[in-house]
């Protein structure tokens, strides 16, 4: 087992992490997650709630409203729409246009996870359901997807392969990728798909005492494909997992990579790539204008709109 390596949290502050995955929208406020993400130094997350169920779209509201309080801390996501009803595309649609950043996480398959399997709005592969047409308005809107697929191989794999030849202007995060997973499978996956992130869970390799590849075996592939990597904490959830060994765990990923430039890339600045290429939507120009805000039409992008929507506070006239 790892030992801890609390010198990691002051070495790498000044890279100002992104948690680009994590479940605390319905309780950051009760359980001091900010205080928490402060005393390690993440900077920012990406945040949602339940996940693939109706319970989903309550969790939602709450990342949003996470947001609109502390929009320096969080970047809003959504899981919350039925996979197989109609609707739901238009669910999604709307909350792209209100300036939510990306969807997920998104249960895009799910057989042997004792919680997701069991979810009502789980697609069976990743090209089921309303997937496909969700893609779609990915690429439109360009927020990325970010998908659970378990198991990593078989199936959900070769559907995900489809859906990234199908959709090559759609950015897919895959969520987790590392859990149970080696290294030479990733690599054929980047390898073949330039339209694919890697979502990787570092406290799992470090810490889950059923992970059988260890941190050090990913180092090369995080450095051949340093662009296309995110860390993240997953909200802790792995066995003999805290907040202090998922955060740890993210810096001892940079520390082995000995690369200051790749530290920041995938700490940060891949993500924050994926935001600023975001477009303001319709009805973001469409409220600013609406209450003669000023802003440049040349260099407004979702980002700039939301934070000047969220400081006239004008965001309750979406609802």
């Amino acid at each position: 087992m790892r030992t801890l390596r609390p010198d990691l949290f002051n070495k790498y502050k000044h890279l100002r992490l992104i948690d680009v995955h994590n479940h605390d929208a319905d309780y950051y406020a009760d359980k001091g997650s900010i205080e928490i993400w402060e005393k390690y130094n993440i900077d920012k997350t990406v945040l949602f709630g339940a996940i693939s169920e109706p319970a989903a779209m309550e969790s939602d509201k709450r990342s949003w409203d996470a947001y609109t309080k502390y929009p320096d801390k969080f970047y809003p996501f959504f899981s919350g729409f039925p996979m197989y009803d109609k609707d739901g595309v238009a669910i999604i649609k709307a909350k792209l246009e209100k300036g939510y950043y990306g969807i997920g996480e998104t249960v895009a398959a799910s057989t042997y996870s004792p919680l997701t399997s069991q979810l009502q709005w789980k697609s069976t592969h990743p090209m089921d359901g309303n997937l496909p047409a969700i893609y779609e308005l990915c690429a439109i809107y360009k927020v990325p997807i970010l998908l659970h697929i378990d198991p990593p191989f078989g199936e959900p794999i070769i559907k995900l392969e489809e859906a990234l030849r199908a959709f090559p202007e759609t950015v897919f995060i895959f969520g987790h990728a590392n859990v149970f997973n080696p290294p030479e499978n990733i690599e054929n996956l980047l390898s073949s798909y330039t339209n694919l992130y890697i979502d990787f869970f570092a406290g799992f390799t470090a810490y889950d005492p059923s992970n059988e590849y260890p941190l050090e075996k990913y180092i090369p592939l995080i450095k051949k494909f340093s662009e296309r990597f995110l860390l993240s904490t997953d909200s802790a959830t792995a066995q003999n997992l805290n907040y202090e060994k998922a955060i740890n765990a993210m810096y001892e990923v940079i520390e082995l990579c000995e690369d200051d430039v790749v530290g920041e890339r995938i700490g940060r600045l891949n993500f924050l790539e994926l935001i600023e290429a975001q477009p303001a939507t319709q009805s973001q120009i469409a409220l600013i204008t609406r209450n003669n805000l000023e802003y440049d039409s040349r260099t407004i992008n979702k980002r700039k709109a939301n934070e000047l929507i969220i400081a006239s506070n004008l965001d309750e006239q979406y609802d």
